[in-house]
Formats: C-alpha cells, sequence, structure tokens
C-alpha cells in the first residue's frame, strides 16, 4: 500500500469573543479581529480519509493551531455545516506543546470554539515551574490555564530564607481538583502538601506564585491538620508563608508535642524548629515524677506481687 503525506488546511470555527451591548458604550470586534479568532488548522499526517462531516488521518499526525503544536498516532477532525472544524480527537502517543508548557497522555480532545485541550491516559504536563499529573489535564493554549483531575502537582518554591544560603524544596501537593492560573492555584477535595519536614492536610488551599512562577504562600481552609516531626497542630484555617518556613494555624486552632498540649486563638510554628508561640494560651505540661516516686523505682519497691513495698516474706 503506498502511504502520503498529506497536508490540510481548514478553517477552524471562531472562539466566541464576548459581545456587548450597544447600550454599554464597549464597541464589538472589529473584522481584523473576528478573522484573528478563526485562524486556520494545519494538519500533516502519512494518510487521511475523509468525508464531509470528519476527517481521519493516521501516521505521524501534526496538528498546528494557533500557538500549539499537537501530535498523535491518530486522529478525527469533525466539521459543522459550514465546514469549519469544531472537534479534534487524537489517539495514541499525544504530545502537545504550547509555548513552554507540554503535555502528554494517550488520548486528547480539543475543543476548537473554546479553545480547551483536554488529555487523558495517564496524562501528565509540564511548564518550567510545575510538573502535574491526575486522571485529567486541561490546558487553555495561548494562556497559562490548567485544571487536573486527581491531581499530583510538584511546585517549585521560593527560597527558603536561612543564613549564608538559600534552600530551595519543591512543594508536592496532591488533591482530588486543582484549577490554576499564572499566579495562584486552588486545590479542592483530600489537599495533601508535603514540603521539607512538614506534611499538612486541608479541604481547600490555594497556593500563589511570584514573578517567577515560585510558591511563596499557601492558605488552608478546612480541617487543617499540619505534622512536623513530633510536632502536631489543628485548626480550621492555616497560612503558610514559604520563604520563612512559618505555618500560622488560627480557627479553634490547637497544637501538641509528647509532653505538651496547647490551646489558644492562635498557633504559630516554623518547620524544623521545636518551637511554638501560641496567642491567648491554654497550655497543659507533663510533669517530671515525684521525687518519692523515682526512689521507689530505683530501689524496687512498689514491684508487681508486693503492693506494701516491703520485703518478700518466705
Amino acid at each position: 500500500m503506498i502511504e502520503y503525506l498529506v497536508t490540510a488546511f481548514f478553517v477552524a470555527q471562531p472562539v466566541p469573543a464576548a459581545v456587548t451591548s450597544p447600550n454599554t458604550g464597549a464597541r464589538a470586534p472589529n473584522q481584523a479581529e473576528t478573522s484573528r479568532l478563526r485562524g486556520p488548522v494545519e494538519i500533516t499526517s502519512k494518510l487521511v480519509a475523509g468525508t464531509r462531516d470528519q476527517a481521519v488521518f493516521t501516521g505521524d499526525v501534526v496538528v498546528k493551531h494557533q500557538t500549539m503544536d499537537l501530535r498523535c498516532d491518530k486522529m478525527t477532525a469533525h466539521y459543522n455545516g459550514p465546514r469549519e472544524v469544531t472537534r479534534v480527537e487524537c489517539e495514541g502517543n499525544v504530545r502537545a506543546v504550547d509555548g513552554e508548557r507540554t503535555a502528554r497522555g494517550e488520548r486528547a480532545d480539543f475543543d476548537v470554539p473554546a479553545g480547551l485541550l483536554v488529555v487523558t491516559g495517564n496524562p501528565e504536563a509540564n511548564d518550567p515551574k510545575a510538573r502535574l499529573q491526575g486522571s485529567e489535564v486541561r490546558l487553555t493554549p495561548g494562556n497559562s490555564n490548567f485544571e487536573v483531575k486527581d491531581a499530583n502537582v510538584t511546585l517549585e518554591s521560593a527560597p527558603l530564607k536561612v543564613k549564608g544560603a538559600q534552600q530551595r524544596n519543591p512543594v508536592d501537593i496532591n488533591a482530588k481538583r486543582v484549577a490554576g492560573t499564572r499566579t495562584q492555584a486552588v486545590f479542592t477535595g483530600d489537599v495533601v502538601v508535603k514540603h521539607r519536614t512538614m506534611d499538612l492536610r486541608c479541604d481547600k488551599m490555594i497556593t500563589y506564585y511570584n514573578g517567577p512562577r515560585e510558591v511563596t504562600r499557601a492558605e488552608c481552609v478546612g480541617n487543617v491538620r499540619a505534622v512536623d516531626g513530633q510536632r502536631r497542630a489543628k485548626g480550621e484555617r492555616a497560612d503558610f508563608d514559604v520563604p520563612t518556613g512559618v505555618l500560622v494555624v488560627t480557627g479553634n486552632p490547637e497544637a501538641r508535642d509528647p509532653t505538651t498540649h496547647l490551646r489558644g486563638s492562635e498557633v504559630r510554628m516554623t518547620l524544623g524548629s521545636q518551637n511554638f508561640e501560641v496567642k491567648d494560651a491554654v497550655v497543659t505540661v507533663e510533669t517530671a515524677p515525684l521525687r518519692e516516686q523515682q526512689q521507689k523505682r530505683k530501689s524496687g519497691k512498689g514491684a508487681a506481687g508486693n503492693p506494701d513495698g516491703g520485703a518478700k516474706q518466705p
């Protein structure tokens, strides 16, 4: 069978633009803007077979649309009545590149009017500062937005402020769902954060980035539980400052270590340290044993079988 290298050009269905009422004074997009929003879809493959409603591309498929380069083993392009491409389905070895971001998986669905790429089949996405894995990855070509289901996300953190050096430690986060932009990400559902020595859990968390896209701060809401070595803290809310390593827990907070239980209006703990700081504190501390009890233990008196502490009778 002779295979052909086919390059096909299609007109994409235009991305919907916000149309405002004439009473608002905002102008509607002009013809040049509408043309830019449409944009062609260029597809290259070894073989293509098509009908009026769709075309099936097989063998080294490459799709170029605006800022995105999408590759796979097989692709089906669907048309609307005017023969504009509305949807693209990819199967096998899916790889997408959009600027500095990449995504890969076994399947992908690209909604052309919405400008939304959904990758499934052990999907993974990367940019210079983040690695995302889950059951489904959603990307919007041309911007930094993403959404991941059943997410495992590794983010680069802002450097820790320590004497003489700057330590960088990644932040590893698991959640049922994450949605993000260039400046922040929102994690929801069984959120688990692992950073340096700390394990932090909550119902919802928002992480904030600086200009270089490093995590500088995290806000947690709902059933906050933190473990750092032998120390534990819990409450309804928490704010974690990454560069200083300080976690502030509020909302009926409590903290514990092997000998102390603390309650108050605010609990502060620094990662890797053994210290607590508590506002409006109520502290319960385990006391050392009485001296008389220590002496009995040393002399062996009061042993089992001789409750009076005296010498055992023959």
